[in-house]
């Protein structure tokens, strides 16, 4: 099984798979998408297929850089970031969430900085997103 519900190679997603998958988060899918454009400005949107156990994947950039990765599930979805020290220390001094800290702090150290996974499933959740959309364009 793929960290994907779209786990299919030979089957890329489109928005109605995307919609009957998400149900009622895809409002919030959407939002997320909204909020790195409004952050970053322009954006591109790509889906890629990493490996069978990922699955499809949505990688969103502003520019060449990469800001973050939209792994649909089953009815709710994951948004990975990586965070280099300067967006980690950054996110250490917001207001987020304990917890939300403590996924970023107890990442796996990389040249390319930490990678963390946050599921969206509610307002809030989306809400905390668009905070480390802010955090990643800032640092």
């Amino acid at each position: 099984m793929s960290l994907s519900i779209f786990g299919e190679k030979a089957l890329i997603p489109d928005e109605k798979m995307l919609a009957e998958a998400l149900a009622d988060s895809k409002i919030f899918w959407n939002t997320i998408k909204d909020n790195v454009a409004s952050v970053c400005g322009s954006i591109t949107e790509e889906w890629k297929y990493y490996s069978k156990r990922a699955g499809w994947t949505l990688v969103v950039k502003s520019g060449k850089r990469t800001i973050l990765y939209l792994v649909p599930s089953d009815g709710c979805f994951k948004v990975n970031f990586v965070f280099g020290e300067k967006a980690v220390a950054a996110a250490i001094d917001d207001e987020l969430p304990k917890y939300v800290v403590a996924l970023i702090m107890d990442a796996p150290q990389y040249v390319e900085g930490r990678p963390f996974m946050k599921y969206v499933e509610t307002d809030a959740d989306a809400g905390i997103v668009k905070k480390l959309i802010e955090i990643k364009h800032r640092n």
